[in-house]
């Protein structure tokens, strides 16, 4: 579900102040910053990248701290106690020992183009 990653520039954050869409090749592409979704609360540290995603036809873009590259994993799904943590659809285990979280891209596209026809809609609603 992986088109690209490119980098959130600070012109881009600028530019987008209180928005969570960029222009990418002219298009526009709605984004959601997952240290936001997760409740974050500390500064990201550095330059931040999108990872964009595409499914069933829609693309959205995900904030990132960090990109440490692609892996070749066995998901394993969550258990019915974290089955209403949103964004997460299963775990794996990392060569290092470490469990990853996976994230549930269908929902999280789905959230961001909500997320961006909501700020459309505000938007119109101010200029009129």
């Amino acid at each position: 579900m992986v088109v690209e990653c490119v980098e959130l520039s600070r012109a881009d954050v600028e530019a987008n102040t209180g928005r969570n869409y960029i222009n990418l090749r002219g298009e526009v592409l709605p984004f959601i910053r997952l240290r936001d979704m997760f409740e974050k609360n500390d500064q990201p540290v550095g330059r931040q990248n999108i990872v964009v995603v595409n499914y069933a036809g829609r693309s959205a873009g995900l904030v990132v701290d960090e990109l440490l590259g692609d892996f070749q994993t066995v998901i394993k799904p969550l258990g019915p106690l974290f089955s209403s943590v949103r964004g997460i659809s299963g775990s794996t285990i990392l060569g290092s020992g470490e469990v990853a979280l996976i994230l549930d891209v269908p929902a999280l596209v789905e959230l961001a183009t909500r997320m961006e026809l909501h700020d459309t809609a505000l938007l119109e609603k101010e200029t009129a």
